[in-house]
């Protein structure tokens, strides 16, 4: 017998001796350890205080939202509203249409250097003792398509009163909305008065006026046309003379070509002072309902600006839950299972014990 053979028997005999000598508990000692509690787990303690934590965490946060958009609403109530409150004040149109009727009617002009509010209007005069070119354009809502008619008729009816005419039109009313545009050429001097007439059809939208000085342009034509008369008076008089036949051809080409200019810019000047004469306003309507009315009160804007931040908080918070919530579900799945996979290690360890 060989060695190994001999230390594999005493193995054997000496399991064998060991299998028999197991300790075996009794039932008393068994219904003792069963009635025993076990300990709590610290992982259900660690459960415990986040769930008193997370309530606690969401308050604060938010809380800390909330702080921060009534911060927000009190910075942007008291410094931006009131500067949008000043603007639509200045876009308010006159309600004066009786007295302009009344001075185009009897034939008095508006002054050019009259002040701005000799009737009320606000838009600036033109220049009393300067060429300018006068661009207006305007946009007024007004309440229905009526209205739109009614007014559109009315523009073009006091233009023609006032010495002017249409240059543009273009009218649409589909369905319950509709717009007009037209442009109209009116006398410079009248102008103001016509502003204050069309803002007066509805609620001003927007107002642009833009005044570009001519009489610069006008003066350096008539300083090149008066030197073309001198020279085209010497050129006559050279050509009265003795001449050769080649001197004469040059000079009478020469007097045709000034002649040419002279024309050109003629009626360059004559179309540059009738486009300062004549001012040019864009007018637009359009069918609209009114606008609501900011709130007017600190409070309120405060309360309306504190409200926008939220909703944009809560817009993130949801982008937030959208990008992440995936992981988040997946993460608390992994979890739960190697919470579950661990209770059925443990079981089998006891049911083997």
């Amino acid at each position: 017998m060989s060695p190994l053979e001999l230390v594999d028997d005493r193995f054997e005999k000496l399991a064998s001796e060991l299998r028999a000598a197991r300790p075996v508990a009794s039932e008393e000692l068994r219904e003792r350890v069963r009635t025993l509690a076990p300990p709590a787990p610290r992982r259900l303690e660690l459960s415990l205080n986040l769930r008193r934590r997370l309530p606690a965490a969401g308050l604060a946060a938010a809380a800390s939202a909330l702080t921060v958009a009534v911060v927000l609403g009190v910075v942007h109530g008291s410094s931006s509203h009131p500067a949008a409150a000043v603007k639509e004040s200045a876009v308010k149109p006159p309600d004066f249409p009786g007295r302009v009727d009344q001075a185009l009617k009897v034939g008095s002009l508006v002054p050019r250097t009259a002040a701005l509010d000799s009737f009320g209007l606000y838009a600036p005069g033109p220049s009393g003792t300067r060429l300018q070119r006068y661009d207006a354009v305007l946009r007024v809502r007004v309440a229905s398509q009526e209205e739109l008619s009614k007014q559109t008729q009315d523009a073009i009816a006091f233009t023609r009163r006032a010495g002017g005419y249409l240059a543009w039109s273009a009218y649409s009313a589909p369905g319950k909305g509709g717009n007009s545009e037209l442009v109209l050429r009116i006398p410079i001097e009248r102008v103001q008065a016509a502003i204050a007439h069309f803002t007066a059809y509805g609620d001003l939208v927007k107002q642009q006026i833009v005044l570009k000085d001519l009489q610069q342009k006008v003066d350096g034509l008539t300083t090149t046309i008066g030197g073309l008369h001198k020279d085209i008076a010497k050129v006559e008089s050279q050509l009265a003379g003795t001449l050769s036949p080649e001197q004469r051809a040059i000079l009478e080409q020469r007097l045709r070509d000034d002649r040419t200019r002279l024309a050109a810019l003629t009626s360059q000047r004559s179309s540059t002072v009738r486009r300062a004469q004549m001012a040019s306003v864009a007018l637009a309507m359009v069918v609209g309902p009114k606008p609501a009315a900011a709130p007017a009160g600190r409070f309120h804007r405060t309360i309306d600006d504190a409200g926008s931040v939220l909703a944009r908080e809560f817009e993130l918070l949801l982008y937030a839950l959208l990008v992440a919530g995936p992981l988040l579900i997946l993460g608390g799945v992994g979890l739960l299972a190697g919470r579950m996979a661990r209770r059925h290690s443990d079981r089998r360890l006891l049911e083997r014990a």
